[in-house]
């Protein structure tokens, strides 16, 4: 077999880029994925929301088109802005995110400073504890969608463009070779060996797609085929599992995943105070890094326990973890909650970057071989910005309106050249 373009992982970059190439004129894109169903993909498995509201530029700028992009597919994506409301109940960090609304406000987001007496008027849910809150931001342009329906609209235009995606598909091997470069002696990769895993039953196939998931490796007994792909060129779109391809390549990765829990929680009307109407909030961030939002007939809420070990864990701790994470931050904030009940939750991987931010562009000492990945929870609210941006980089040798040189993943050797993010759920 044979790729113009061959795209490993079919995650939301990875099938937002394969569109995003199409637009730019490729007709030669290939994408491999274990999962294409999106069972245990990250940007399958998040919380929905979508906002610029961040620190970096660069970040801001990706996430903004995005979100414009989103907003002009509204009713596809599902998507509404309805805000992010953030509290604070540290001085320092609230100084600080008043310091950073003037760098988003200057791309136009309009984020708002409100005092506590504020919260309670405009979100009359939130009604415990506001005296210990210094503030808030509420950035209006921010809002929520539907993942999966995104990333099925990337898939579908790409499809119909004539990208091929191959499911049950596992990156075994690599083969590279030295080519003359500009600056020298440069390494190829030449071709990427894959395997099919058999398919069987739905929860059966489910169960054998997350032990490969985890181990890294397709057991021989259920491999059904192999194949060698030739290539022009090689791109890493495998967020958590980015340093498993990379490592293939002869390239050392400074992603990490981390398993992130998230809970559909039961309030009946009953239980809600006068007037309040969930359908018309958006996404809540608690100063207690808690988050919420209305989620059909739901509340969906998550919390990333501060000391959660690294590794590919897609355990979900259940009731537990409604318990003792959940509950009691949802209740200390707003009597709605004091009774409420967990329905069912799940878990997904982050895939963290030292600076907490992704890892985009060409990989240093390759002719061609290029990566966007590690984004550490926005992958589909930077999916649009980071695909177009790269797929120009790849088409021209540049970047253009859209860069993401700040990305580059030889910054992690120059620690002031870090991207660093604050604000993450």
């Amino acid at each position: 077999m044979r790729a113009e373009i061959l795209i490993v992982g079919g995650g939301i970059i990875g099938t937002s880029l394969a569109w995003a190439l199409t637009q730019r004129g490729a007709r030669d894109v290939v994408v491999v994925d274990l999962d294409l169903a999106g069972v245990y993909a990250s940007s399958e498995l998040n919380a929905g929301g979508a906002r610029a509201t961040w620190w970096q530029p660069t970040n801001i700028e990706t996430c903004l088109a995005t979100l414009e992009f989103f907003d002009a597919h509204a009713e596809a994506f599902g998507f509404r802005r309805c805000g992010y409301l953030w509290l604070y109940d540290d001085a320092d960090l609230h100084a600080q995110a008043l310091e950073k609304r003037a760098l988003q406000n200057e791309h136009g987001l309009g984020v708002e400073r409100l005092a506590a007496d504020d919260v309670a008027a405009r979100f009359p849910i939130l009604d415990r504890a506001l005296d210990e809150l210094v503030g808030a931001t509420y950035s209006p342009k921010d809002g929520l969608l539907n993942p999966n329906a995104v990333r099925a609209w990337f898939r579908a235009e790409a499809e119909a463009a004539g990208v091929r995606f191959l499911n049950r598909h596992y990156a075994t091997g690599v083969e590279t070779r030295r080519v003359a470069g500009a600056g020298g002696s440069l390494r190829c990769v030449s071709a990427v060996h894959v395997v099919e895993m058999a398919r069987r039953g739905v929860l059966e196939d489910a169960d054998r797609v997350r032990d490969v998931l985890v181990t890294h490796r397709v057991p021989a007994e259920e491999q059904v085929g192999e194949s060698r792909i030739e290539c022009d060129t090689v791109v890493n779109c495998l967020g958590a599992w980015s340093p498993v391809f990379s490592a293939k390549v002869g390239v050392t990765d400074v992603t990490e995943p981390v398993r992130r829990q998230i809970c559909l929680v039961d309030v009946h009307a009953t239980d809600l105070a006068p007037g309040v109407d969930l359908d018309a909030l958006g996404m809540i961030v608690d100063a207690s890094d808690l988050y919420f939002h209305p989620e059909g007939p739901h509340v969906l809420a998550g919390y990333s326990i501060p000391d959660e070990a690294t590794g590919f864990d897609f355990d979900y701790d259940g009731e537990d973890f409604f318990e003792t994470h959940i509950w009691p931050r949802l209740a200390h904030r707003a009597s709605s909650f004091e009774r409420c009940g967990h329905v069912r939750g799940w878990s997904g991987l982050y895939a963290v970057t030292p600076d907490r931010s992704g890892i985009a562009g060409a990989v240093p000492g390759f002719a061609n071989f290029f990566e966007a990945h590690s984004f550490t929870g926005r992958g589909v609210m930077q999916s649009y910005g980071v695909a177009t941006a790269l797929a120009e980089r790849i088409d021209t040798g540049r970047f253009g309106a859209l860069d993401l040189s700040p990305l580059d993943r030889t910054r992690f050797t120059d620690p002031s050249r870090w991207v660093e993010e604050a604000l993450h759920i």
